[in-house]
């Protein structure tokens, strides 16, 4: 898989379109996993929301039994991280242990493939 290059750098909070570059680039990639996980548009959902707090953007991918985010923070914390998990349902966004995921795995073809398939099993995916 291509990295996107708004996953490989810092961006600043006042940049707006840093910030629209990284949302079109987690909703794309969170789609193309959605693809290769050979999941229909009513099995998942992807969601958005900023944890002010910490002044993080996260885009999720939900089904029924996973929960994949993408976490992208600002200034110093400006680089993406990664991370699934179990769920039992869409409503529920703590799930079980989180697991994390490199960025750099996702740049070579073995490790793209080995987490697909590793979420397919996790969404309940078997094929």
């Amino acid at each position: 898989m291509k990295l996107p290059k708004s996953f490989l750098s810092r961006h600043s909070s006042t940049n707006s379109a840093a910030g629209h570059a990284i949302r079109r680039d987690a909703c794309r990639v969170l789609r193309r996993f959605a693809g290769d996980m050979a999941l229909r548009p009513r099995d998942y959902t992807i969601r958005e929301h900023r944890q002010r707090r910490r002044d993080i953007d996260v885009f999720a991918l939900h089904t029924d039994s996973l929960l994949f985010e993408i976490r992208h923070g600002t200034g110093q914390e400006g680089v993406v991280h990664m991370s699934y998990r179990t769920c039992r349902g869409r409503d529920d966004l703590t799930g079980g242990r989180e697991n994390a995921v490199t960025v750099e795995s996702l740049g070579t073809e073995q490790g793209y493939a080995d987490l697909v398939s590793t979420l397919r099993v996790v969404a309940g995916r078997r094929g």
